[in-house]
């Protein structure tokens, strides 16, 4: 087992609201989609008040290379991750030099070294800490941090995981994309970093007691990237939520096989908002209420749908405002390309 200790989360300086973001849309896409107005309504039906990104509004209207673009991410996307880490660190009460391991999430920009490296430079991380950053999972990959965390500290109790999630969507807009599936990104991703110090069990607030992952078979195009000249475009088919209702039942019983617990008897439900599709194929399968998802919702609200981190966002929200009692139960999961599942069982302390 493992002990989620803290997070710590970051965002960008950039606030848009939604009706702003609905507007620069309807003038980019304008005499580029036929009956634009009925695909706008989207960005009223998103379930999103406001998102934050790393550029300014109108760096959306230009065009820009895959150098330029990447460039940006190195040096925010860093900048960021540090800004998270230290609010993590300053609440969990471990220093720099104890952190054993760094596992490291992102897939909206490219790094080799991978950009955990300028992280350990610039905080001055031990030179002996064990990286491994991940890349390719998406909206998944916070959620399958925490297990890789978990797995990690099974055979070294006394170890202390740092894991780091950062996503910069906004710099993967494709302003010559106009398909629907460019418009319905508009209308929902933002940018985000979170962190997360996790021990053995025992030594944080929430225990993780069993992760499980699952990969639906021949779904790897409904969601991802397509690299093209000039970066990276966005894949998103509107089967997703149909996927995810298919996967939830075997994904959470996976989970909870062998722990004596029932899905009725979850307490805290911590899953990834990926939008209000998939929030609504939450409820129909686990037979949960809008409320029984209120972290998910108030985050997707204030801050969109971040890929990787906003699972992370939600846990934190989970931790800081949720009503638990000592040994309740709860689920956290997220989905993401593949098509994959990552659930994890945890235990309020």
């Amino acid at each position: 087992m493992a002990s989620i200790v803290s997070v710590g989360t970051a965002v960008p300086p950039y606030l848009m609201r939604q009706d702003e973001a609905k507007r620069l849309a309807g003038e980019h896409f304008a005499g580029r989609i036929a009956d634009l107005g009925r695909y706008l309504a989207v960005f009223d039906n998103a379930l999103v008040d406001q998102r934050y990104f790393t550029v300014e509004p109108e760096w959306f209207g230009a065009p820009h290379s895959l150098e330029d673009k990447n460039g940006l991410y190195l040096d925010r996307a860093t900048e960021l991750s540090i800004a998270a880490i230290e609010n993590c660190l300053e609440s969990s009460g471990v220093g720099v030099g104890e952190i054993d391991h760094f596992v490291f999430v992102s897939s909206s920009g490219i790094a080799t070294p991978s950009l955990d490296v300028a992280v350990i430079n610039a905080l001055g991380l031990s030179p002996a800490v064990r990286r491994l950053p991940l890349f390719g999972l998406g909206c998944a990959g916070g959620a399958a941090g925490v297990a890789l965390a978990r797995s990690l500290l099974a055979g070294a109790s006394d170890a202390t995981v740092l894991l780091v999630a950062v996503e910069l969507n906004s710099l993967t807009f494709q302003p010559d994309d106009f398909s629907t599936s460019n418009l319905v990104a508009a209308s929902l991703f933002g940018d985000g970093a979170a962190a997360v110090v996790l021990r053995g069990a025992g030594r944080g607030p929430v225990d993780v007691l069993k992760s499980a992952t699952l990969l639906s078979p021949r779904t790897d195009r409904l969601m991802g990237w397509q690299f093209v000249d000039t970066g990276f475009r966005v894949v998103f088919s509107r089967r997703v939520p149909e996927a995810i209702a298919e996967m939830m039942p075997e994904a959470v019983g996976r989970a909870l096989d062998g722990s004596g617990v029932a899905a009725a008897d979850v307490a805290s439900l911590v899953f990834h908002p990926g939008g209000k599709r998939i929030l609504e194929a939450y409820e129909r399968v686990l037979g949960r209420t809008r409320q029984d998802f209120r972290a998910s919702y108030d985050v997707l609200s204030r801050y969109g749908n971040m890929s990787s981190v906003t699972i992370l966002f939600v846990l934190d929200d989970e931790m800081r405002n949720g009503r638990r009692r000592s040994g309740d139960h709860g689920l956290l999961a997220a989905f993401g390309p593949g098509f994959s599942a990552e659930v994890s069982l945890l235990r309020w302390a």
